[in-house]
C-alpha cells in the first residue's frame, strides 16, 4: 500500500475497502479461466496445459499448450462447455489442504509454481479443481456469460485465447449486433441473408471491375498509332516514347505497356505513366535487344525520383511509384534526358 495523506504506524487499527464492481468482474474472469481450462482439456486433451494467464476487470488472457489452431469448431464447442457449467450456477467452493492430499485428489497444480505444505484448493463441483489463492465468484452463474474474443499462437507450441465475462460480454454481442443490423441495413437484407448478398455483390464487383479494366484498355488503345506518331522521339538511335495513360490499375498498364512496345517495333524505350490510388505511377519496358545498354529498372528508377519515390524490377520490364502526382509529367518529359544520360 501507499500512505496518499496522514501517517501509518505498526499496529494501528485500520479499515479496508474493497471496490466491490471491480472485484466481481475480477472475480468472474478468474473463475471462467478455471471453467476454460477444464473445458479446453475436455475437448481437445489433457495435455492442454496452462502456460500463463492475465485476468483484469475488463476480460481474461490464458496462453496454453497445445499443437496447432484451433478450429472454429473447437472454439464454439468449448464456449458451449464453459456457459453450460455457467447456467449449472455451481457453487464455487475453497478448502485449504495439505499439498499431498490435494494433489492426491486431482487438484490441477500450475507448472513452474511454487506452493507450500499447505494450499488452497478452489473447486467447481465434479467440472473443476485447481490449486489458486485468488478471488473468485461464489457460483458459476455469477459469471453471467462468456465469450472468446480472439485465439492465436505466441510462441511454438504455445497459444493465447482471449475472452469476456459479465456485462463485458454482453456489452461486446450487443456491438456486434449492432454493426451486424448496421451491415443488413446497408445492404438491404436480414441477418440471416446478409452473408450471401455480400458474396454475391462482391462477386458483381469483381465483374465490373474486369469490364471497367477492359473498357480502360481498349479506349487506351483506340488512339495508339496517334500517340505513337506524335511522342516517339530519336535519342542515340533509339526510339523512346514517354506518356501519360488513363488506366485503372497497374495490371491494365501493363499490359497497355506491352502492346504499346509491340506497336513500336524493333529497338526501342517506353516510359508510361499514370495516377494511380492518388500516387503517380510509372512503368518501363525496354525491348530485349537494348537490355545490354539500358535497364528497365534503372531508367524508372531514375524517374521515380522525380515524383519522390523509386522502383525497378527486370531489365526490360520494371515499375516504381511516388507521392508527387503533380510531377509526373515531369518525369515523363525527362524521360529522353534520362535515357541519353544512361546510355
Amino acid at each position: 500500500g501507499v500512505v496518499i495523506a496522514g501517517s501509518l504506524s505498526e499496529g494501528e487499527t485500520v479499515e479496508l475497502q474493497v471496490t466491490s464492481e471491480r472485484r466481481g468482474d475480477i472475480a468472474r474472469n478468474h473463475t471462467a479461466t478455471h471453467l476454460l481450462h477444464a473445458a479446453m482439456k475436455e475437448i481437445l486433451g489433457d495435455h492442454v496445459k496452462q502456460a500463463g494467464s492475465l485476468v483484469s476487470e475488463e476480460g481474461l488472457r490464458f496462453d496454453f499448450t497445445h499443437f496447432s489452431p484451433l478450429t472454429p469448431e473447437e472454439i464454439v464447442a468449448i464456449e458451449q462447455l464453459v456457459n453450460r457449467e455457467i447456467r449449472r450456477n455451481t457453487e464455487v467452493c475453497t478448502a485449504v489442504q495439505a499439498r499431498g492430499q490435494a494433489a492426491a485428489e486431482g487438484a490441477t497444480a500450475l507448472f513452474g509454481e511454487r506452493y507450500g505444505s499447505e494450499v488452497r484448493v478452489v473447486r467447481v463441483g465434479s467440472f473443476s479443481k485447481e490449486l489458486c489463492g485468488g478471488t473468485h465468484a461464489s457460483a458459476t452463474g455469477d459469471i453471467g456469460l462468456f465469450k472468446i474474443l480472439s485465439e492465436t499462437g505466441i510462441a511454438a507450441g504455445v497459444r493465447r485465447i482471449e475472452a469476456v465475462t459479465g456485462a463485458h460480454a454482453l456489452a461486446w454481442v450487443q456491438e456486434l449486433a449492432r454493426q451486424a443490423s448496421e451491415v443488413s441495413a446497408l445492404i438491404s437484407a436480414p441477418h440471416s441473408a446478409a452473408a450471401g448478398k455480400i458474396k454475391a455483390l462482391l462477386k458483381q464487383q469483381k465483374e465490373l471491375e474486369k469490364k471497367v479494366a477492359e473498357l480502360t484498355s481498349k479506349q487506351a488503345l483506340v488512339d495508339l498509332d496517334q500517340l505513337l506518331a506524335a511522342s516517339v522521339v530519336e535519342v542515340g538511335g533509339i526510339r523512346v516514347l514517354a506518356a501519360e495513360m488513363a488506366v485503372d490499375s497497374a495490371k491494365t498498364l501493363r499490359e497497355i505497356g506491352d502492346k504499346v512496345r509491340d506497336k513500336m517495333g524493333g529497338a526501342g524505350v517506353v516510359v508510361l505513366g499514370s495516377v494511380l490510388d492518388g500516387k503517380a505511377a510509372l512503368l518501363s519496358l525496354v525491348s530485349r535487344d537494348l537490355t545490354g545498354r539500358i535497364k528497365a529498372g534503372e531508367l524508372v528508377n531514375a524517374a521515380a525520383q522525380i515524383v519522390g519515390g523509386k522502383g525497378g524490377g527486370r531489365p526490360d520490364m520494371a515499375q516504381a511509384g511516388g507521392p508527387m502526382v503533380d510531377k509526373l509529367r515531369e518525369a515523363l518529359r525527362q524521360v529522353p534526358a534520362l535515357v541519353e544520360k544512361l546510355l
